[in-house]
């Protein structure tokens, strides 16, 4: 099971996010779940380096594990609005795939 934890500062303003796990749906190079949340994550955080031009405190991608932490002093409504974003789409997918994606906040 794919276990999304969204970050947030003390304020309650997004700051990033952290992707464990493996889908399990489908055999590797066919899992459609994993592929979902793999391209959407790493959509945003080229999003939020490219277009935010954001400074992070982490960016880590490995097998089974991506975390995207943005620098305090980089938040701003891009950061929210690209950061909402991939919360709704993580719940949208997760909507469709509940065995398979478990979404956690911090």
């Amino acid at each position: 099971m794919i276990k999304i934890k969204y970050h947030y500062t003390d304020d309650f303003r997004r700051k990033g996010f952290t992707i464990k796990g493996h889908a399990d749906f489908a055999p590797i190079g066919e899992d459609i779940v994993c592929s979902a949340v793999t391209s959407n994550a790493i959509g945003i955080i080229n999003s939020l380096d490219t277009l935010a031009k954001v400074k992070f405190d982490s960016v880590i991608g490995q097998e089974g594990f991506i975390e995207c932490l943005v620098h305090e002093e980089s938040l701003n409504e891009k950061t929210d609005l690209l950061l909402e974003h991939f919360e709704l789409t993580m719940k949208s997918i997760q909507k469709d795939y509940r065995n398979n994606i478990k979404i956690l906040k911090k």
